[in-house]
């Protein structure tokens, strides 16, 4: 008797960070919706991360799908990459090991939006800072357009199709921050997609993708200039800088 695949995959990619990760792991066991798999993507960590999953993979049993991969690895490109080949979802999430479910029903309602088989089912996600302050609730419906500027949706948490890897390719793994958007821009213009209003993570800015301005706006314009053009990527880099320096000044970077 063959077990039907689940409707969600989610990708999580883990280096030496159990405590983040038994937080994370926490907030997914509470969560209402149960037509999940879970694929952690590990760098061969030293800290406890694996009986931290051991300990989660008996609590939930043989009715959820709980694998564990730990293998050396280039980074979260290459280890999400690995993933791709193990999931057997409809739709993929990718989140981070620092992330948490803002509340028990937060993966119902976006996985909810999969009953119009979008291609896309992007949502907002609430931000804050190391010592836990508030930023701000961010991330816009997919737009092909506005996201040859920047990254104007939020990855973590959001639903994608897994027969869009199998279309456009895997993540290009030789980047170490923006490999996400490089594959964003790759994707078609007319893709069919849902916006989820509501926040579903609760995400610490503590990440390189928030630390390392200066890296990510490298690796933003490299993969704009390969997609777009060196004289649009120039352009947008340097509107994002000015962008950076006006969340500086407000308080919200």
């Amino acid at each position: 008797m063959t077990t039907a695949a689940p409707a969600l995959s989610i990708l999580l990619a883990t280096w030496n960070c159990a405590p983040q990760l038994e937080d994370f792991l926490r907030s997914l066991a509470a969560q209402d919706c149960f037509d999940w798999e879970l694929l952690l993507l590990d760098n061969v960590s030293t800290d406890g991360t694996a009986e931290v999953v051991q300990r989660f993979q008996r609590q939930q049993g043989p009715a959820r799908r709980v694998v564990w991969s730990s293998e050396p690895d280039g980074g979260i490109y290459e280890a999400w990459n690995r993933g791709l080949g193990l999931a057997q979802g409809r739709y993929l999430s990718f989140i981070g090991a620092d992330d948490v479910f803002l509340d028990s029903g937060s993966l119902r309602r976006i996985a909810a939006l999969t009953a119009a088989g979008a291609d896309l089912i992007t949502a907002r996600n609430a931000y804050c800072a190391r010592d836990g302050r508030f930023l701000r609730h961010w991330g816009s419906p997919w737009s092909w357009r506005r996201m040859r500027q920047s990254m104007t949706i939020a990855h973590p948490g959001m639903l994608v199709r897994r027969d869009l890897f199998e279309r456009f390719g895997f993540f290009d793994a030789t980047y170490r921050i923006c490999g996400d958007y490089d594959w964003f821009l790759r994707l078609s213009p007319e893709l069919r997609s849902v916006y989820c209003s509501d926040s579903i993570l609760k995400v610490v800015q503590a990440g390189v993708s928030h630390t390392r301005i200066s890296a990510v706006y490298r690796e933003t314009f490299r993969a704009q200039r390969r997609h777009v053009g060196a004289a649009y990527g120039g352009l947008c880099w340097a509107l994002n800088w000015l962008k950076y320096l006006r969340r500086r000044l407000i308080g919200l970077a």
